[in-house]
């Protein structure tokens, strides 16, 4: 049996070797379809980190970025921002302080309780978002500019169904987490 190292992707008839070897009942073309996405995602990604980059930003940044401009006052609770962003409030405090440090955020205190502090976007916050949203667009665009309509919504319809797959997923592991 011939070895891969990692950089290889291995064919249907390599998955197939490694879960005979193993005595797996998988399926070698949904392995296949997974690898497939996973590189493709990565390679989004890491084109799409490098937009982020000349802007100084990352995705995170971008987003609260987002969050605050559309907020009412432009301004959110650490706290609120945390569970949009779905992150927890320690991660969402070390993220603000250097949004703070590059002066995208201000901390503005409540008008009507001095021991409440909200983040504000700063001016310069918005025209960093102002300045990179075109950029955003077009990137995206770009990434579907050869589908048409109807491969769009067909590639909508089957993201929402891999979604519920990784919810099988999920309560597949918390199966498994149980019985350790």
């Amino acid at each position: 049996m011939n070895y891969y190292n990692f950089v290889d992707r291995p064919s249907k008839q390599r998955i197939k070797e490694i879960a005979d070897e193993f005595n797996l009942t998988v399926e070698p073309d949904s392995v296949d379809l997974y690898l497939k996405f996973q590189l493709i995602y990565r390679e989004i990604e890491k084109e799409y980190n490098l937009l982020f980059e000349k802007f100084n930003l990352s995705e995170s940044r971008f987003t609260i970025l987002m969050f605050l401009f559309y907020a009412k006052n432009k301004q959110l609770l650490p706290s609120e921002i945390a569970n949009k962003l779905g992150v927890a409030r320690p991660t969402i405090s070390k993220m603000l302080k250097g949004m703070r440090e590059q002066g995208l955020v201000e901390r503005q205190a409540a008008l009507d309780d001095k021991r409440v502090t909200y983040i504000q976007i700063t001016t310069k916050g918005e025209g960093i978002l102002k300045t990179f949203l075109p950029y955003n667009y077009q990137a995206v665009s770009l990434l579907f500019e050869n589908f048409s309509t109807v491969e769009k919504e067909q590639f909508n319809f089957l993201l929402v169904k891999l979604l519920k797959g990784k919810d099988k997923f999920k309560k597949m592991e918390e199966k498994s987490n149980a019985k350790r």
